[in-house]
């Protein structure tokens, strides 16, 4: 998989995605697999921003049962198992401890009732499913059980707790990535760091009649190409909005509220189980990943431009603040920090409603069709909508693409059509195979490069390195990792690799030297300046560094 921005002006297509988050991925995997013929750019890169900027969970969300959004619950407990089912090597079950306090709305009768809901909800939830991926029902802890699992939790009014199962994402980034490489193995044209800068309507011929023309620009090379495709959909996330006004004059029907979320890693500080912590109103994920502990996370209104969002002191201050709230014996401070991200959340609103408080609002995603509503026809934007549930979004989104088609709908696909990284065999098989052809390599590492690269690991672990890669102080595994990124993954900028196609970057276990040995070879393969070096890495240092 190669970036060829010049392939996007080879060909008229059926459908053009702007967006390469989860949501366009998946929309871009679904229309290829139904045989069209798809064109899928982001500005940035894949999964660059809020799609990575994600608390790394594949859920049902049980706390929108507080707001009776039952369907939507349904909706996502059903999505959590064909994840589990069509990239079974990127999605685990992790077990949850939930616990429970004096006050009703925290009390154990409440909470279980609530999972008592979930579990019904999901009662599917092991049909037809890998044996790695199935998923006991809830049950009740006593309070020292409860302790046991989580010995950081506040103590007073606590009245015990319950452990029940959600699914976690390995790695997002590379789970998105996997769509895309599922979708160009299909034919699609997919291209990073591509973006949309106008629109207009093509009649130059009977072949390309009323077609979307889509000026495309390329943000790493200065260059510009007409794209033209009967369809556009706006799968730009919190940019979704301005793509919008940029296509059309019409007003739309809705609007995008975004809401920030921060999330930072520290060292393991959980016993393995994940902790979904009430607090007041709002509620604290404390989540065990790739060997460190995710807290999440922050919901506040965001007006600002979209591009600038990062995490910054008051909200890491916000967040840790809640930690310590919940967990004071843990004793988290600021210096624990090994890493902090954020990102926007693209709720949907009507262009009506009055803006509020972006906690209690829906994550439920809608779908716009411009045509109907007076704008240009066959310009359509999926809006909202979060990991969980993008592949349901994407097939409505295809369905309502072939409206403006004159081909036959095979209907969709991808609920049971696995990705083409994920093993062809059981996960337990596929673990003990590839310890046993990589013996030389330590069977945790082997384990954990097989979830994140599925049945590409061999390929990669086969990789060649250039003599600055073989003979730096670099482990063999992270070398092969980042040539196999750059030749392969559509890796053009230094944090590509270092923080989207590894997850060293997230965890703090890879140092200076480590980097600059990678920008060196970086440097080498792309043709960079001295002085683009030192930005690639100037940059990256700033999106590491703890505000």
């Amino acid at each position: 998989m190669e970036r060829d921005f010049s392939s996007l002006g080879n060909q008229a297509f059926d459908v053009l995605v702007i967006g390469g988050g989860a949501t366009g991925a998946a929309i871009a995997w679904d229309a290829t697999l139904r045989g069209l013929k798809v064109a899928v750019i982001d500005k940035g890169d894949f999964s660059g921003a809020t799609s990575a900027a994600s608390s790394k969970l594949m859920h049902g969300g049980l706390r929108y049962l507080a707001n009776g959004e039952f369907s939507l619950v349904r909706e996502g407990l059903r999505e959590r198992r064909i994840w589990g089912r069509i990239a079974t090597h990127l999605v685990q079950p992790l077990p949850f401890v939930l616990p429970t306090y004096a006050p009703l709305m925290q009390s154990k009768w409440i909470m279980g009732l609530g999972l008592m809901a979930y579990d019904l909800l999901a009662i599917d939830r092991n049909h037809k499913i890998d044996p790695a991926q199935k998923m006991p029902g809830h049950r009740a802890l006593t309070v020292a059980q409860t302790l046991g699992l989580a010995p950081g939790l506040a103590r007073d009014e606590l009245t015990g707790g319950y452990i029940y199962h959600d699914g976690q994402m390995i790695s997002p980034e590379r789970l998105c990535l996997s769509m895309i490489r599922s979708a160009v193995e299909r034919g699609a044209v997919a291209v990073n760091y591509a973006r949309a800068d106008a629109f207009s309507k093509s009649e130059n011929s009977e072949t390309e009649n009323n077609a979307h023309v889509v000026t495309v620009r390329d943000v790493r090379g200065r260059r510009t190409i007409e794209v033209r495709a009967k369809i556009v959909v706006n799968a730009a996330g919190p940019w979704a909005d301005l793509v919008m006004h940029a296509a059309s004059e019409a007003p739309a029907s809705k609007q995008i509220m975004r809401s920030k979320g921060i999330h930072f890693i520290t060292r393991d500080v959980t016993n393995g189980a994940a902790m979904a912590i009430p607090l007041g109103d709002e509620h604290l994920f404390v989540l065990p990943w790739q060997g460190c502990t995710i807290f999440a996370t922050t919901d506040t209104p965001f007006k600002e431009n979209p591009d600038a969002v990062c995490p910054d002191t008051d909200d890491i201050a916000a967040l840790l603040k809640k930690v310590q709230t919940a967990l004071p014996r843990l004793g988290l401070t600021r210096n624990d920090i090994l890493y902090a991200y954020a990102g926007l959340r693209p709720l949907v609103a009507d262009a009506s409603d009055a803006p509020g408080q972006t906690y209690g609002m829906s994550r439920g995603a809608e779908i716009v069709d411009h045509g109907a509503e007076g704008g240009p026809t066959g310009l359509i934007s999926a809006l909202g909508g979060k990991w969980t549930t993008c592949r349901r979004l994407a097939e409505q989104v295809v369905d309502l693409a072939f409206n403006y088609t004159a081909q036959y709908d095979p209907g969709c696909r991808t609920m049971r059509e696995n990705l083409v990284d994920t093993p062809d065999m059981p996960l337990d098989s596929f673990l003990t195979e590839a310890r046993a052809r990589h013996k030389d390599m330590k069977p945790d590492l082997v384990d954990r490069l097989a979830r994140l690269y599925g049945n590409q690991l061999s390929d990669m672990l086969e990789t060649r390195l250039p003599k600055p890669l073989a003979h730096a102080k670099l482990p063999a595994h992270l070398g092969a990792r980042t040539v196999h990124a750059v030749e392969h993954e559509m890796a053009v900028c230094l944090d590509d690799v270092v923080l989207r196609r590894l997850t060293e970057g997230q965890t703090g276990d890879i140092g200076p030297d480590q980097i600059e040995t990678i920008a060196a070879y970086m440097t080498a393969q792309l043709g960079w300046s001295a002085s683009e070096k030192k930005r690639q890495i100037k940059s990256l240092t700033t999106a590491m560094q703890i505000s």
